[in-house]
């Protein structure tokens, strides 16, 4: 452990889909001991907890959880500590609606004392411009039955135009979304995959990445960053390419929907990147 380690925020940005950052359900923390995006799940429901939405308020939940968290804790004792909160936020707080995603967060967080990363989710990580960013696989099915019914619904003549519109996807796709709920932090295999929603995340999904000495940027980012780069200006540069060449989402880039009315990016997008001294 790194008794004296330090680093340096180089440039972050926390943007929400519809432009605006009180609407987004991504959380950026940067404190002396831990740097954290928290992406919490969209949902479109309606449901609302203490008048925000489910990602948005397990979101905040774990990011105020993270100002408590203490220095040298490692990763299974920051996800439990994460998860604890969440629970007890869950247990006091209820909606009027059932929403289509349980309330639950992905996160990747730095931790300055052990020079580790730690995921649970799907956000993203890069170290001197690398990184293993795997799609997990609910996400790769759902985003390929999403793409296969956008070209269906061409192929009948539809335009782009009209299904940016009214994108007949989401219908369809709503009963695999709260299906998929049973899966979050669900040994069964190869669907299973882990969250932050109150309940025990295993083992398997809490990932750990020790930072070799001689790594001097690290960039950590949610998943509204279908090409993730070395630099801000780069990623946005990317993402506005695909908006423009692939609006719906469903041809370059597979996504769980794609530009609606009234969004300027298919999802929300945290980014932040960190220069580590000596």
């Amino acid at each position: 452990m790194n008794s004296n380690p330090s680093f340096t925020v180089v440039e972050s940005l926390s943007r929400s889909k519809y432009g605006d950052p009180t609407q987004g359900d991504d959380r950026l923390v940067v404190n002396q001991d831990f740097v954290a995006v928290l992406d919490g799940a969209t949902d479109s429901s309606g449901a609302s907890y203490d008048g925000l939405s489910p990602g948005r308020f397990v979101a905040e939940i774990g990011a105020q959880a993270l100002e408590s968290l203490a220095p040298d804790s490692n990763a299974t004792e920051a996800i439990e500590h994460l998860t604890q909160a969440v629970r007890k936020s869950l247990l006091k707080v209820k909606s009027d609606k059932t929403p289509i995603f349980a309330p639950c967060f992905a996160i990747i967080l730095f931790s300055n004392t052990r020079r580790e990363i730690w995921r649970v989710g799907d956000c993203q990580y890069l170290l001197d411009g690398k990184g293993h960013n795997p799609l997990s696989k609910v996400d790769e099915v759902t985003t390929q039955l999403r793409s296969l019914i956008v070209h269906s619904y061409l192929a009948q003549g539809k335009t782009i135009t009209e299904l940016l519109q009214n994108d007949p996807s989401q219908n369809f796709l709503v009963s695999i979304y709260s299906l998929q709920s049973a899966l979050c932090n669900s040994p069964t295999e190869p669907f299973g995959y882990g969250v932050i929603n109150g309940e025990r995340v295993p083992e398997k999904y809490i990932e750990v990445v020790k930072i070799p000495e001689q790594v001097k940027s690290v960039i950590l980012a949610s998943d509204g960053y279908p090409d993730l780069r070395t630099t801000l200006k780069e990623s946005e540069t990317i993402l506005r390419e695909i908006i423009a060449k692939d609006p719906l989402f469903y041809d370059l880039y597979l996504g769980q929907r794609g530009l609606a009315p009234g969004r300027e990016s298919f999802d929300d997008r945290t980014y932040v990147r960190l220069e580590l001294h000596d």
